[in-house]
């Protein structure tokens, strides 16, 4: 055979030269359109500047010899390095090539490695899968190759999380790397894998380990020659080792994350059963990635749908995967066991990518045996068809789109074409043309499924990818902020940037850019978050955050920023929120006026009063803000407490729909309605709140969407009343589209699925003068940002002699409950004295891993910080635990006279997992040595 023929039956060849095609009609259009694959959310908040970040601190440790600080200041408030980028991009075995490239190629870089990623992913699956199944035709594992490539997990991932394509890679070794370890008894693969696995991602790993946990157990129910306690206590022992092996990034991470914000929410969301929409979704699901509840990616490519049904026929036969679909199946019905996967969390289904492997191994033995396929299977086949169109017609609100109807289409043309191969010999096709049919077919189909985030691309107004132009833009504009935001590198105060994308994509926050310089940015956007934190935020009902961004931007409130130490705010200028006490300095950086305050909580003080924890809960959350700017508070405190500030914060009157004039009022309202008056009047003999911030305390909120049947008659009758009341106003009927029969058919077909209301979305909405700000509640179909809240506080602004009036909006349809209370919280002089009264420690400098400052005390105690509270923190020369004050900080023990204090910080559990890790090293080494030895003859 030469070279030629050998090449061009090369599967790997053959797959690079099909990949190539489909890659042209995926990407091509992105550097014709000048853009990158940087996805205008999280991609541009959250991934590229981890991997620009990354990139300088590794260049540091290469090039320079200099290790990365362990604490870094730039994260919010604060934060440990490893524990926020072990998530993203320090196991990332792609990201550490980044620091051969300039800054200025990044972009293509991250775009590229994208590409690269994916094209793996089917060169391991081609090696395992030869390896697994050695005896079938090179065309089938071709073919099934690009089955698990494209799906709708990668559509979607590829562009808005690309970290979670390396799982594709490394899982078809780890499967491999089991099933050589059950058959051969050589772990050293496993050993690596697993390590691999979980050095890669945590969260990733831990969830490829559940999923391998599983067809371990398959494993040993199908094939009774592999349940040898010997074997599998080797196998049990090597994952052990791998887990140790990747210690140095997975226990500290771990550690983060059950100390995390994420970590306290509800398992799978509080719910039993999913909606009715999601089960009517799943069948259309199965072809189509046109929607994601629950992070149900689908998208599977039609061969794989068929082979799934073809495979599941014929359970005996192909046990093994035909009982991992099984138990997937059973998984995807219930949000309990969705959210044992998701590390008991959110009902996630990021795992479903575990089920791709077991999906293409079926299309290779269909493939492998299409002369079985009989007229059962075609009548499966035809009816599964006819189940997921209605399933797509249906939850797409009754309409087609052109990929809704293109998966259809080549779904009915694989039926039609294993029709057609069943007479092979009356029609004269012979297995190479079906087999090239079924290719191109299989190709046409990865090229819709990939369009995901393409479909808009050719609209520079609505495509979600960032230009190269906007991404260069705003990296280098970060620099502008650093000589405003640090004139000093030891400077300890705090800044607040405006997010920088409101013109690019709505509400699309833009946190984490600024840290590419050093700003000390309170705003930071990553998945872990600290719990203490978000306690604190919690209690002082910061509306603003959540778990994946705790204190976001404070809402804007005055005396939380000046608690948290923000000096600069530099304000976006369509923002209307302007706190007291931030003055405009006249200056503009990046098109944003820099607003300063000349008083802020310093990072080190002692305050002039103390509260307990019990007296600090009584507090309403205003109250608790301005608590806080004068006092410490700990769970034995005495009661000490400096109420200056505190008494200053007043209930304001107010009359509530031209009523009597009350304190507190309670909301009750079914929407939408025409019969609420969306007015509050603040009482006006209130003189002494002007200049006040106005705020708007929501409690005991309830919302109920009710019944389909509820919902449609108050819909139906508002939508009447609505046009009843215009017409008496005009005289006359202005509306001739007025129709109620079309109404209630529109309303029908968008609603129909929503038997059981919707997912507990809703929002409350309140306006003071030029200002508005609103309470949304994430619904339980929102797997990151899902934190139900009873109660909440609005900031409305500075209260103003002219502006009485506060607007009430209730957009969402269901019926509200809430009470509502309107504080005035004092600023400007008022918080400056106070602030004074505190005392500062001096020459506080801020360094590697470490703050040193000087303070005389008088008598010992305890001083505060805003430094966010981690065990990782200690006192230089002492061995004993610092306490935690005011729920979220490090509080310092002094004692009288001259205090030099150095705090110096380290990641917990590195040292400890760093011996592991080499432990576990040396054993691997030691393994490979026995199992690899060369075997006397």
């Amino acid at each position: 055979m030469s070279l030629r023929q050998k090449l061009s039956k090369n599967i790997y060849i053959n797959y690079a030269f099909c990949f190539l095609l489909i890659g042209i009609l995926v990407f091509a259009v992105v550097p014709i359109s000048k853009s990158t694959l940087i996805w205008n959310s999280d991609g541009i908040t959250q991934h590229y500047p981890a991997l620009l970040y990354w990139r300088k601190l590794l260049r540091g440790l290469v090039f320079h010899h200099h290790l990365f600080a362990q604490w870094n200041w730039n994260i919010g408030l604060g934060s440990d390095t490893f524990q926020v980028f072990s998530y993203y991009v320090m196991g990332d075995i792609f990201t550490y090539p980044a620091i051969l490239f300039s800054q200025a190629h990044m972009a293509a870089y991250y775009s590229i490695l994208i590409v690269v990623r994916l094209f793996l992913a089917g060169i391991t699956f081609i090696f395992a899968a030869k390896r697994l199944i050695p005896h079938v035709k090179p065309a089938s594992i071709l073919i099934a190759s690009f089955v698990y490539v494209f799906s709708g997990y990668s559509a979607y991932v590829t562009f808005a999380h690309p970290f979670f394509l390396n799982p594709l890679i490394i899982l078809p070794l780890l499967i491999y790397s089991i099933n050589k370890s059950l058959t051969t008894k050589k772990t050293t693969l496993l050993f690596i894998m697993t390590a691999w696995a979980l050095f890669n991602n945590f969260y990733l790993g831990a969830v490829m380990g559940i999923g391998m946990a599983i067809y371990w157990v398959i494993l040993l129910i199908t094939n009774p020659q592999l349940r040898q306690l010997k074997l599998n206590l080797k196998l049990i022992l090597s994952v052990i080792g791998g887990i140790g092996l990747s210690a140095v990034l997975f226990v500290p991470s771990m550690y983060q994350l059950l100390n995390s914000a994420r970590s306290s929410s509800q398992v799978a969301n509080g719910m039993t059963v999913y909606p009715l929409a999601y089960y009517l979704t799943l069948p259309g699901m199965a072809i189509s990635n046109y929607s994601r509840p629950y992070w149900v990616t689908g998208g599977i490519l039609a061969i794989g749908v068929i082979a799934i049904l073809w495979s599941l026929r014929r359970f005996r036969q192909f046990k093994t995967i035909n009982l991992t679909f099984t138990i997937s199946g059973i998984i995807l019905l219930v949000p309990f066991l969705a959210a044992l996967m998701n590390g008991g969390s959110s009902p996630s289904n990021r795992w479903t990518f575990l089920v791709m492997f077991p999906i293409a191994i079926a299309v290779i033995h269909l493939l492998d045996n299409l002369v079985t396929v009989d007229r059962k299977d075609l009548i499966i086949f035809t009816i599964a068809g006819l189940l997921m169109a209605i399933s797509l017609f249906i939850t797409h609100s009754f309409s087609f789109t052109f990929d809704l109807g293109g998966v259809l289409i080549i779904y009915g043309c694989f039926v039609i074409l294993l029709l057609l191969a069943q007479n092979i010999h009356t029609i004269n096709i012979t297995p190479n043309k079906i087999a090239a049919i079924i290719l191109i077919l299989t190709s046409l189909n990865a090229v819709i499924i990939m369009r995901d985030r393409h479909t808009n691309q050719f609209s520079q107004s609505k495509t979600m990818l960032m230009t190269s132009s906007a991404t260069q833009q705003l990296t280098n504009a970060q620099k502008a902020y650093e000589t405003e935001a640090t004139p000093k590198s030891a400077d300890s105060s705090r800044s607040l940037i405006d997010g920088q994308l409101q013109n690019y994509l709505g509400k699309a926050p833009a946190d984490n850019l600024p840290i590419l310089a050093e700003t000390k940015n309170i705003n930071s956007y990553w998945s872990l978050q600290n719990t203490y934190l978000s306690k604190l935020n919690n209690e002082l009902e910061n509306n603003t955050g959540n778990p994946n961004d705790v204190t976001n931007n404070a809402d804007y409130r005055s005396l939380m920023l000046q608690y948290f130490g923000v000096s600069r705010f530099f304000k976006n200028s369509d923002n209307e929120f302007e706190p007291a006490g931030y003055e405009d300095s006249g200056t503009a950086t990046n098109s944003q006026e820099l607003l300063t305050a000349d008083q802020t909580i310093p990072l080190i003080y002692h305050s002039a009063g103390t509260m307990s924890q019990q007296q600090f809960n009584r507090l309403d959350p205003s109250q608790k803000e301005a608590a806080l700017i004068n006092n410490t508070i700990t769970k034995k405190a005495k009661t000490t407490s400096n109420q200056t500030l505190l008494n200053q914060v007043i209930k304001v009157p107010f009359s509530y729909l031209n009523g009597d004039t009350v304190t507190k009022k309670h909301v009750s309202v079914t929407m939408p309605s025409t019969k609420i008056d969306p007015f509050i009047t603040i009482d006006s003999t209130q003189k002494n709140i002007k200049g006040y911030e106005l705020h708007a305390h929501i409690s005991n909120i309830s919302f109920h969407s009710g019944s389909l049947n509820q919902r449609y008659q108050n819909a139906t009758n508002n939508y009447i009343q609505t046009h009843s009341e215009e017409m008496m106003l005009s005289g006359q009927d202005t509306d001739l589209r007025y129709s109620t029969q079309l109404f209630k058919l529109n309303w029908l077909r968008k609603n129909a699925t929503s038997i059981s209301g919707n997912t507990g979305t809703f929002s409350i909405q309140l306006g003071y003068g030029e200002t508005t700000n609103v309470f949304e509640q994430m619904g339980n179909d929102n797997l990151s940002f899902y934190d139900p809240k009873a109660s909440t506080t609005l900031n409305l602004g500075t209260v103003k002699s002219s502006e009485n009036l506060v607007s009430l909006s209730l957009p969402s349809s269901g019926k509200y409950d809430f009470d509502l209370t309107l504080w005035a919280v004092p600023t400007g002089s008022a918080v400056t004295k106070a602030i004074n009264k505190n005392t500062p420690a001096k020459n506080i400098r801020l360094q590697k891993n470490s703050v040193t400052a000087d303070y005389q005390a008088k008598r010992s105690g305890i001083l505060a910080t805003t430094i966010p509270y981690s065990t990782g923190w200690h006192l230089k020369g002492s061995t004993s635990k610092l306490p935690r004050v005011n729920e979220a900080f490090v509080g310092i023990p002094i004692k009288s006279g001259h205090n030099h204090l150095q705090l110096v910080y380290q990641t917990p559990l590195l040292k400890v997992s760093f011996i592991i890790s080499t432990v576990c090293f040396l054993s691997l080494l030691c393994l490979a040595l026995f199992e690899f030895r060369p075997v006397k003859k």
